[in-house]
């Protein structure tokens, strides 16, 4: 038991460590490159931050752990969401004015309901995944497009968290050696998370929609918190909405290529709702106050720990 425990955790830190190194890297090479650095927040660092989630779902689909795959997608929108969004605002009440946000929540709660849509018939398969996929390039267009419109506030904001500098071959480098990383570490993490799931006697899925997700969604928090603690709530809310959008359309698009994915019963009637759900909770604080205060902040972490004690009751 111990083995399998120690190369999971092991897994886990070479995601974050290659989330780190690859965001920096691709993010100091895209500005280097003459790249806005809103338009790097919004693309680069928000699916940055989700390419953990990206190789976990590939490489679980490869080894026919698909379970893990839609678990780790699932689990992490709704910590996501409900845990890293609510304890950002648990740190300091979060204020966002970028317009973009009002235009991307809604495209967070499509992508779900597709998701949900695609799921009915408890497969996903190479059709959905093509269909999730062309949905994410979609999005990204979208998102470059808006970027445009954006006032020089918001890329000042943005410039923070993107410093310049450095060489094209250096952030090549890192960017590499990142990916390379993240790689092993996804490997390290479905080994060890279908190992641990076995001796255990409890399904990939309960491991995917649990402490895999929370490992895979550690860039997420570590980019929130920072984001909170500089008062910088445009990104915060930013990378959180991203990530999500990216988990659903390529995360989910790239792993049912990689190989379709059956789904299980409990997602259609518990997880996914929950996933939609907690979504459509961010709708009104980005359509009217544009402020997440501590106490809603205090709610969600609340409904994050008791979808995890949903999850730990007897099915």
């Amino acid at each position: 038991m111990t083995t399998p425990l120690v190369i999971f955790v092991l897994g886990l830190v070479a995601l974050y460590v290659g989330a780190d190194l690859m965001i920096r890297g691709a993010s100091r090479l895209a500005r280097k490159l003459g790249v806005s650095a809103l338009v790097i927040g919004l693309t680069v660092v928000a699916m940055g931050t989700s390419m953990p989630e990206l190789l976990v779902g590939v490489v679980a689909a490869v080894r026919h752990s698909g379970d893990i795959a839609i678990g780790n997608v699932v689990g992490s929108n709704v910590a996501n969401v409900a845990l890293i969004l609510g304890f950002a605002a648990l740190i300091r009440p979060i204020r966002v004015q970028m317009r973009l946000l009002t235009r991307e929540v809604p495209i967070m709660i499509f992508a779900s309901v597709a998701f949900y849509v695609f799921a009915l018939d408890r497969d996903l398969n190479r059709w959905d995944g093509i269909t999730l996929f062309v949905g994410f390039i979609a999005y990204t267009l979208y998102l470059l497009e808006g970027a445009r419109r954006e006032s020089p506030a918001i890329e000042v904001e943005y410039q923070k968290f993107v410093p310049a500098g450095g060489t094209v071959l250096g952030h090549l480098l890192l960017t590499v050696i990142g990916l390379g990383t993240l790689l092993a570490g996804a490997h390290l993490v479905v080994n060890g998370a279908a190992t641990v799931a076995r001796l255990l006697g409890i399904s990939e899925l309960a491991v995917g929609l649990t402490v895999v997700a929370l490992g895979t969604s550690l860039p997420e928090l570590a980019t929130s918190v920072a984001a909170s603690i500089q008062d910088e709530g445009d990104i915060l809310v930013g990378n959180v909405v991203g990530s999500n959008v990216f988990n659903l359309l390529a995360v989910l698009g790239c792993a049912t290529l990689a190989r379709p994915l059956g789904v299980p019963v409990s997602v259609i009637r518990v997880e996914a709702p929950v996933m939609l759900a907690v979504s459509i909770l961010v709708l009104p604080f980005v359509w009217t106050t544009l402020r997440l205060t501590r106490l809603e902040g205090g709610i969600l972490v609340t409904a994050y720990f008791a979808f995890v004690i949903l999850l730990a009751l007897p099915s």
